[in-house]
């Protein structure tokens, strides 16, 4: 079974971190961010299965420990803190409305009474199938429809934070609201199953998607070696190079999966956003291989077809064909859906597309 795809071997390295954590004083009490930076270009890191467990091990305690830290206990009921205040949580919920965390509530697995249905989304098919009503969302606005809200009698309402403090208001005259970080995908996993009374379901699937990124991990590491991936995302007007760590779009790449940064993403992550380049500057992105997106995510009201047809003329000009990447044909063009959204399935799916790329023959 998934739940079970990690070895026992796993917890037991569990066990053993967490005592090394609460034990070490030296190294716990210093504080020392070399030490524990999972991207740190300067420090690196091995893709040794024993060392990529004991990485994982970590990072595990380290997410479980965040969503922890998110819940208490008073009056012997389960409280939420988070980004609008306080939740009390009901015993047991049934029925789940979800909106803007619909990544997370499906793959948890767990029964959706209502969620927003975005017929452009990689998750559409699947909530369709499980017969999940639609929530109404205006993309412009970010207006949710109370009333289908109301009409799915929720138990439990699941809300990205990335809504107003409106929206939390509104949707709290109708059932308790548990608004979570969907750019924080692991730590909200742990936390929306805890949520609905079901925190065993969401350690297992985070050790299951941890067993996934160890895999693609060493199948891509084993091929490419140390060689530079960078990820570019053309857009109507501009073109972005995502940051190496401070951007949670690509962070995965670099943070979970140990690829290597290009140096002009290194020099570039200190804007800790999304940067603009221009054509100019282009030919100094000299990585190995080049990932690129042309477009928006489900939710964006921005034109996909501006963005490709941008691409289609950026592949013509002249500084297009010096960076090494095109030159080698070493470039990967993914579905801008994918790689904008958020939440384990997606980074699922964009490992996926970089394994299949990068990691050789299985």
């Amino acid at each position: 079974m998934r739940n079970r795809l990690l070895s026992a071997g796993f917890f037991a390295l569990l066990i053993a971190l967490s005592a090394v954590l609460a034990g070490c004083g030296s190294q716990a009490s210093s504080g020392s961010a070399k030490s524990t930076a999972l991207f740190d270009p300067d420090v690196p890191r091995s893709d040794a299965p024993e060392a990529i467990d004991a990485e994982l091990a970590n990072r595990f305690i380290q997410t479980k420990n965040a969503s922890d830290k998110m819940f208490s206990e008073e009056d012997g009921r389960t409280v939420i803190t988070h980004k609008y205040g306080r939740t009390v949580l009901p015993e047991n919920p049934q029925r789940i409305v979800v909106v803007g965390l619909e990544d997370t509530a499906v793959s948890l697995g767990i029964p959706i009474a209502a969620a927003h249905l975005a017929p452009s989304s990689y998750l559409y098919d699947t909530m369709k199938e499980q017969g999940i009503e639609n929530i109404p969302i205006n993309v412009e606005t970010k207006t949710v429809n109370l009333e289908a809200v109301q009409q799915a009698s929720p138990d439990i309402i699941l809300l990205r934070d990335s809504y107003d403090r409106n929206t939390y208001r509104a949707l709290s005259k109708i059932a308790p609201v548990v608004p979570l970080d969907l750019q924080k995908e692991e730590v909200t996993e742990l936390a929306a199953a805890r949520a609905i009374g079901q925190s065993e379901r969401g350690e297992a699937r985070l050790r299951a998607y941890y067993d996934t990124v160890k895999q693609a991990r060493l199948a891509i590491k084993n091929h490419i070696g140390d060689a530079t991936v960078a990820y570019l995302r053309i857009m109507q007007k501009e073109i972005r190079l995502y940051p190496y760590s401070a951007n949670a779009t690509n962070r995965f790449m670099y943070e979970l999966l140990n690829l290597r940064p290009d140096p002009m993403v290194v020099a570039l992550d200190r804007t800790k956003n999304n940067l603009a380049i221009s054509m100019e500057s282009l030919p100094d992105l000299q990585a190995d291989y080049l990932v690129l997106s042309s477009g928006y995510g489900a939710s964006s009201a921005g034109s996909t077809e501006t963005a490709e047809k941008r691409y289609e003329e950026l592949r013509e000009d002249p500084l297009w064909q010096t960076l090494p990447a095109v030159r080698e044909n070493h470039l990967l063009e993914v579905d801008s859906v994918i790689w904008n959204a958020h939440g384990l399935i997606a980074k699922e799916l964009a490992i996926a597309n970089l394994k299949d790329w990068l990691g050789g023959q299985p």
